[in-house]
């Protein structure tokens, strides 16, 4: 199964036997909220999507792809208007993992396919279309460039964690007109692209890199890159854990280094060229969270902290920044 599935299974396991082991010491109600490095109070925005991997905003809604784990079940949520609970869009797929709504129009990553939502009557989408068929592994997240093109990653299937993979398009960002036409690869090399954004001023979209797991011990780091049109990023030849052996391939403008534990960068934002990033592990000796940096690779600081779950996602919206977690809930705090 693809990395990401792997370590949230794993992340659900560990939540699990913590909350067995604490529930007589836990009070009731919601997860306390993180806290944020400006001072501004932290709300609960919104519950009910297990697994939160990316949110687009449109037309007055929120939006939210959420993968399929185990029993917690995945799809196309929506948190409507002065509600604080995110319902399934009916009709929704089983598992989404990319959402980004663009002039009416709602675009989704959906198991092995682009597609493309329009006419919601604040219940539903009328209309959905298939613009791609991708590759089986599916794709990841979703951004639009500046180009006006839909920008994704191509997951990876498991077994070709540390060695190369002979499919078409495996490890690699692609691009695609928004009419499903046109579909080419930006950059190769990637071992497990993840999420995307684009920065004020840049042409070609920053994207997350998820580091391999294995064989045990492996020091390779996961990786912040700029997607480029041509270039190639070394996976599986170089994994950047020794960086003299990547000669000749395009450097990323950030390596996470491994401490002890992966810091998997996951969601991500920008809001002209500072970057918000959500590291599910987490930053070293401060726990899961949102980080920020900036497009020339600057030291990554925390931003919000103190999450009792693994975090995915995060989103800019009208000043605020929005996040989402393992124990299923949508925070959003004044930026």
């Amino acid at each position: 199964m693809k990395k990401i599935l792997s370590i949230v299974a794993a992340a659900f396991a560990a939540l699990s036997m913590t909350a067995s082991a604490s529930a007589g010491d836990m009070p009731p109600g919601p997860p306390p909220p993180p806290v944020a490095a400006n001072g501004n109070a932290v709300q609960t925005f919104a519950t009910g999507v297990p697994v939160p991997t990316q949110i687009a905003f449109g037309g007055g809604n929120t939006f939210i792809a959420g993968a399929q784990e185990g029993p917690y079940k995945g799809g196309l949520f929506v948190v409507k208007p002065g509600s604080k609970v995110a319902t399934k869009v009916p009709g929704s797929p089983a598992a989404v993992f990319g959402v980004l709504w663009k002039r009416g129009r709602l675009y989704a990553t959906q198991g092995t396919e682009l597609a493309v939502y329009s006419k919601w009557n604040g219940k539903r989408f009328k209309q959905k279309r298939r613009l791609v068929k991708g590759p089986k592994t599916g794709f990841s997240g979703l951004a639009m460039g500046p180009d006006g093109r839909l920008y994704t990653g191509v997951q990876l299937k498991q077994e070709f964690d540390h060695k190369a993979n002979p499919m078409k398009y495996a490890n690699t960002v692609v691009s695609v007109k928004t009419s499903g036409k046109g579909l080419r690869v930006e950059s190769k090399g990637l071992r497990q692209p993840w999420m995307l954004t684009f920065a004020r001023g840049e042409k070609s979209p920053i994207v997350s890199v998820l580091a391999q797991d294995l064989p045990a011990g492996t020091t390779a780091p996961d990786l912040l890159v700029r997607a480029k049109r041509g270039a190639n990023f070394g996976f599986p030849k170089c994994n950047w854990a020794v960086i003299a052996d990547c000669g000749g391939f395009t450097k990323p403008f950030m390596i996470l280094e491994k401490g002890e534990s992966a810091q998997s960068p996951m969601g991500l934002a920008a809001d002209g060229r500072k970057l918000f990033v959500a590291m599910f592990g987490g930053l070293p000796g401060n726990g899961p969270g949102i980080a920020t940096t900036d497009t020339s690779g600057s030291t990554p600081a925390p931003f919000l902290s103190g999450y009792v779950a693994p975090v995915l996602s995060v989103a800019l919206h009208n000043g605020f920044v929005y996040t989402g977690d393992l124990t299923g809930t949508i925070y959003r705090v004044k930026g």
